[in-house]
């Protein structure tokens, strides 16, 4: 099976989503469009382009991972032997998410917290520790 580029494909179009920005802002909407570096998200009655750069992470249910899934990354030392692991995530913005590791995909990671779900951009993370070991 190829490996995804990001977990937010078009699977996730239709979908309320909140997304923390690398700013420190928040947008709460519906995912109208996703392409490969943009989401369009539904905001009221305006539309936002967001870049995935930009982003820390988006929230969605814990469902909306569905599942646990991973492909093999051959350049990445974080793959699918992770998968499952209990882990704290450091973000760019000093916030700490602790939860199960979910999804991998080439750019971005996939991490249930209790109730919500969380896909992060790997360029939002600092660091990720494992605590399973």
């Amino acid at each position: 099976m190829p490996v995804r580029d990001n977990i937010v494909d078009s699977r996730f179009r239709g979908m309320a989503v909140k997304v923390s920005l690398v700013n420190g802002d928040e947008l709460e909407g519906v995912i109208d469009d996703v392409a490969r570096y943009e989401l369009g998200l539904l905001v009221r009655e305006d539309l936002y382009i967001v870049f995935r750069h930009g982003i820390n992470y988006l929230e969605v249910g814990a469902v909306d991972l569905h599942g646990e899934r991973s492909d093999e990354l051959e350049d990445s030392l974080i793959g699918s032997d992770f998968v499952g692991f209990d882990v704290e995530v450091l973000l760019i913005n000093n916030k700490k998410l602790v939860g199960r590791l979910m999804k991998i995909s080439r750019y971005e990671l996939g991490i249930r917290v209790e109730d919500k779900g969380f896909i992060i951009p790997k360029s939002s993370v600092l660091y990720i520790r494992l605590r399973k070991f």
